[in-house]
């Protein structure tokens, strides 16, 4: 049952105007009646600010804060109004029946330290294979230094082309002389030369072909013994005629290198390249 103040206020002063009570009243019932009121606002202040409270925090900690202010004094305190406001605020951040929730952002995780830095994967990567200690390249050609000097311009102080009487000039007479068609054919020896040859001559072009009889090598390491390869490498401009092969030397000369039948050398001689007389 609920009383007004006036039904209070008349309920104390009969109270305290009994004569059973032995005393007068000594207090105001209208003081009391004031302080009463005081009570119950403050009551009430006390139970909106707890709602309010709770309203923030449903609001997600702080993030929508509203500013009451009472409608009587000005003063800033949080009302019953203020309260609905925010429970309709709370209740539009809820997703709608029927629709997926967002996804909720998880508070981002401190930064590691350690984690700008790359990682070392030494140990996770293969070991580089052993370099290769075979050689790539082909062997170098195999240098033959046995027997005498045979160069691109002659033998010894004989030269591709003299003519008769400067190469007997040179080295002595031409000994065994043969004629066949416009070719003289004979041999030398002596101490101008390293040792016998046979020569092919022309009235024209003079000696064209000087033969050694004994072993022979080349300035650049071919001799008796050398092979195919040995040639080739040495002479990359050779061709090959039959079993022989003819290796460019000079200017208008050439090597011309016999072979045996495995491929190795057994003779060398100089020719001019453009000449008629037989190899003797």
């Amino acid at each position: 049952m609920n009383m007004s103040e006036e039904d209070v206020q008349r309920k104390l002063r009969d109270l305290f105007s009994d004569e059973r009570l032995g005393v007068g009243p000594t207090l105001n019932p209208e003081t009391i009646v004031a302080g009463a009121r005081r009570r119950r606002r403050r009551r009430q202040l006390m139970q909106t600010t707890s709602g309010m409270a709770a309203a923030v925090v449903l609001l997600g900690g702080g993030l929508t804060v509203f500013t009451i202010h009472d409608r009587d004094n000005g003063a800033a305190f949080p009302g019953g109004d203020q309260l609905t406001i925010g429970a309709a605020s709370s209740s539009l951040a809820q997703p709608a029946p029927g629709s997926s929730a967002p996804p909720v952002s998880s508070q981002a995780a401190p930064p590691n330290p350690t984690s700008g830095q790359p990682q070392s994967t030494s140990h996770d990567e293969p070991a580089p294979p052993p370099k290769s200690t075979a050689s790539t390249k082909p062997p170098a050609p195999r240098k033959v230094t046995t027997g005498a000097l045979l160069t691109p311009a002659g033998f010894g102080k004989l030269r591709l082309g003299m003519s008769e009487e400067e190469a007997e000039a040179a080295v002595g007479p031409l000994r065994a002389k043969d004629y066949r068609a416009s070719c003289v054919y004979g041999y030398v020896e002596g101490t101008a030369v390293p040792g016998p040859a046979s020569v092919s001559l022309t009235d024209a072009e003079g000696i064209t072909v000087i033969n050694p009889a004994g072993t022979v090598h080349t300035p650049e390491g071919i001799g008796v013994g050398s092979t195919e390869s040995d040639i080739l490498a040495a002479y990359p401009g050779s061709t090959k005629n039959g079993s022989a092969y003819f290796a460019p030397a000079g200017a208008g000369s050439a090597y011309r290198i016999s072979l045996a039948d495995d491929g190795s050398a057994i003779g060398i001689l100089l020719t001019r390249v453009d000449q008629s007389c037989q190899f003797s």
